[in-house]
């Protein structure tokens, strides 16, 4: 039995040629390999059985959105089988975190060859995410992407210049239960964390709020480099509204790992409820979620399974 290959035609900027992805894996692949589209009403059922069957991984490949209701899937059945994501989206957020190729091709043969870690499993008001949700700017943006029309990364671009100057920020009211904070074992960890300034406190106001399991937002944006999914902790972050000289001077940092700018603060948590001084729209690995002005985040310590390249640095 095949390992079953899901695909939303749909997702990404460019659409899915399974056969052209089949065509340009070696044979031993393709003999391991069913291509299978795939789309809403999401009925992961019979592909999980298949792939358990099979005795490997469930190969979702798709966006951010589609590897999202993937893990919801799996989430809600157990986690019977990991989950190995295959990138084929707009931003690939999940799958640049985890270190995973961008080729389609060479993120299916490297998965194969891959191992299993167990990642922590963030919910919002109970429902599970995988990578990174958030409200405040970047929930409208989101909000607004799947509105208009065009994928891709110019269409984020677009929505983010059209609502960058009249977003107004939230007030924020939190409950949350923080982790003790670790002293510096070694004299490369106290220059890290010198590097890295004092902790910040939770935010009373937020532009742009995220709680982040793996740290990349997608296209290459780091929402939170410190995340770390296999330490039980979750990540706030908090960006600010930039200014026009920001765009040149603070933003691109966002695009380097180890980028530093005013623009982001990040902290840890164990579990919050925050409330907002308003209805705002959510999203949950970029995908829209209804607005609320209150969340409660809780986090699921490695409950969920994962296959990860050999270059993922978690283990």
């Amino acid at each position: 039995m095949k390992l079953p290959l899901l695909f939303n035609p749909r997702s990404g900027p460019g659409g899915k040629d399974p056969d052209s992805l089949m065509r340009g894996l070696p044979p031993e692949v393709r003999e391991r390999i069913e291509p299978a589209p795939f789309g809403p009403p999401w009925d992961f059922a019979p592909a999980t059985a298949q792939a358990q069957a099979a005795g490997g991984p469930l190969f979702v490949w798709g966006g951010d959105g589609t590897i999202h209701h993937a893990g919801r899937a799996l989430a809600a059945a157990g986690c019977p089988v990991p989950l190995a994501a295959v990138p084929g989206g707009s931003g690939n957020g999940l799958v640049r975190g985890l270190r995973t190729p961008l080729s389609p091709a060479g993120a299916l043969q490297n998965l194969l060859l891959g191992r299993e870690v167990r990642i922590d499993l963030p919910r919002i008001d109970g429902v599970p995410f995988l990578n990174v949700c958030g409200t405040g700017f970047e929930g409208a943006i989101a909000a607004a992407f799947e509105q208009g029309s065009g994928r891709g990364l110019g269409g984020y671009v677009r929505e983010t210049l059209r609502l960058w100057r009249r977003y107004e920020s939230l007030g924020l009211i939190w409950e949350a239960n923080l982790p003790e904070p670790e002293a510096p074992a070694t004299a490369r960890e106290r220059l890290q964390a010198a590097w890295r300034g004092p902790v910040p406190g939770l935010p009373e106001t937020a532009w742009s709020l995220a709680f982040a399991n793996l740290p990349q937002w997608g296209s290459g944006v780091w929402c939170a480099p410190g995340a770390d999914p296999t330490d039980g902790v979750l990540q706030w972050v908090r960006l600010h509204r930039p200014g026009l000289l920001d765009l040149f001077t603070q933003a691109p940092a966002l695009a380097r790992e180890g980028g530093r700018t005013r623009l982001r603060e990040e902290g840890r948590l164990l579990r919050a409820t925050v409330c907002l001084d308003r209805a705002e729209a959510w999203h949950l690995d970029g995908e829209p979620a209804p607005p609320r002005d209150r969340a409660e985040l809780t986090l699921e310590p490695r409950a969920f399974r994962m296959q990860v390249t050999q270059a993922c640095p978690w283990r």
